[in-house]
């Protein structure tokens, strides 16, 4: 078995200690390539030409989420086929929604250890993933004042500032308490528009996101094993959200607020905004945009994870 390893220096949890550490568990298992990106992008290059080669069998992202966005976009850029190498995942970012929402360890080194067991048994997960235009995304997209804020955050990282809790939590509050974000109509097909948005989570997978160790549950019927799932709120009122960021923390009954879309299982919809809206997909910015289409694509990657039942029973 090949495998490529790709590395993110800049992600908060790697450093060359790290990164041996993983080389040297997967010795013996796999015969190992390891490049470190060099900056956006690269990782989509690296795990496209290792596609298209077909000379790899899995492509490893040692990274956070955007490390592991950028690699499955490059899995996919011919899009959904029978020569795609498996995706194998050890988070080293701040927040690794992705490796937790598959159950995997936060822990570098049970990390590492569990991805050599899944190679070494050939346990995959295929999951699906969601597309918005042209990126592809595992966890979650947001349109809106998350995205706002996630573009904040990476404009100070790019500054040199470390990201954190508090940090994240400080931007969030800025934005929240400026002025509304544009409306955004939302169709898909069957339904009558709903207008009026001024946020949106598009999401992939249960949670959306952690604080810490506790997670925010704004879509709990989400699922890689089912198609999209919404949530959108028609205000941006302080109070408001805090009930609902309540709500997602678990605090209180899960039943949609008053101005809120919850929808399950969506296969496919567009969004349009009044003026330009900021995007983001698994935390990394995509700009600002008047009309997006999303579209769920089923069985698209196959996972280096445990199975759905198997975390079930853990938990």
């Amino acid at each position: 078995m090949t495998a490529l390893v790709v590395v993110n220096p800049h992600a908060t949890g790697v450093d060359r200690a790290r990164r041996d550490c993983l080389l040297e568990t997967l010795r013996g298992v796999t015969r190992t390539e390891t490049v470190e990106t060099t900056g956006r992008g690269h990782a989509v290059t690296l795990a496209r030409d290792a596609m298209r080669g077909r000379e790899m069998d899995v492509v490893v992202a040692l990274g956070g989420d955007g490390t592991a966005n950028e690699v499955a976009n490059g899995l996919l850029t011919d899009g959904v086929h029978g020569h795609i190498p498996a995706l194998g995942v050890v988070p080293a970012g701040a927040t690794n929604v992705f490796a937790r929402s598959l159950g995997l360890p936060r822990d570098f080194r049970a990390a590492t250890d569990a991805l050599r067991w899944h190679l070494s048994t050939a346990q995959y997960r295929t999951i699906g993933v969601g597309s918005v235009d042209e990126r592809y995304f595992l966890f979650a997209a947001g349109v809106g004042p998350d995205a706002a804020i996630v573009t904040a955050v990476e404009e100070q990282r790019a500054r040199g500032r470390r990201s954190s809790l508090s940090r994240t939590a400080g931007t969030a509050a800025r934005h929240l308490l400026a002025r509304p974000s544009p409306g955004l109509r939302l169709q898909r097909a069957g339904f009558p528009p709903y207008d009026g948005l001024r946020w949106l989570i598009v999401a992939n997978s249960d949670p959306w996101t952690y604080v810490g160790h506790r997670p925010l549950r704004a879509t709990p019927h989400a699922s890689f094993d089912t198609r999209l799932d919404l949530c959108g709120r028609r205000t941006t009122n302080p109070l408001a959200l805090i009930r609902s960021v309540a709500r997602m923390a678990g605090r209180t009954p899960h039943k949609p607020c008053s101005g809120e879309l919850l929808a399950h299982d969506v296969d496919q919809f567009t969004v349009q905004s009044d003026r330009p809206v900021p995007v983001h997909v698994d935390g990394d910015p995509l700009g600002h945009r008047v009309c997006l289409r999303f579209t769920s694509v089923s069985r698209a990657l196959r996972v280096l994870a445990p199975s759905p039942h198997a975390q079930e029973e853990r938990t």
